[in-house]
């Protein structure tokens, strides 16, 4: 077990030192594409994904992060900068009113750590009042860990976030 160990290692970091050998972009850099793609301030972004991968026979990164309300999924190739693929999604759409539902505070809590409402378990959510605006008080747990979000109801920007792990 301890050799299979070391043997996956060691083409991990084979495979690591390959990926940047080949990479004219740093995953900084790509990242930077990506906001300046979207039309981004690095400030407003929140990135929940950027990684290599090989798609089409090219190395790229994956990239993922939101804004507000609407999340960015995109490649980055390595060796052009150049962007392969663009998605963008809509979370918690903005209620007529101007507030977000308590279902669209959930997805946002969510779409900020990569998952679907079917791989967690809900512990709160619910609305409430605090430093004089109406938030969502959202806490769930998945894998082990136990997540806490306050959203606020106006414009579904998280006001604060929590990660711990599950008790």
């Amino acid at each position: 077990m301890k050799k299979l160990f070391v043997m996956l290692l060691a083409v991990m970091m084979t495979v690591a030192c390959a990926l940047g050998a080949l990479a004219d972009v740093t995953l900084e850099e790509a990242k930077q594409i990506a906001l300046d793609h979207a039309g981004v301030a690095a400030e407003d972004a929140i990135f929940t994904k950027a990684h290599h991968d090989y798609e089409d026979g090219r190395v790229v990164v994956d990239i993922e992060f939101y804004t507000g309300t609407t999340e960015y999924d995109m490649d980055v190739d390595l060796k052009t900068g150049e962007i392969t693929d663009f998605e963008t999604e809509e979370h918690g759409l903005i209620a007529s009113d101007g507030s977000i539902t308590l279902e669209d505070a959930k997805q946002i809590a969510l779409a900020r750590i990569g998952m679907k409402e079917e791989d967690v378990r809900f512990k709160k959510a619910h609305a409430d009042r605090d430093d004089g605006r109406n938030v969502y008080e959202i806490e769930f747990t998945v894998n082990g860990m136990e997540y806490e979000f306050d959203i606020d109801a106006a414009s579904g920007t998280i006001l604060d976030f929590d990660a711990d792990i599950d008790d």
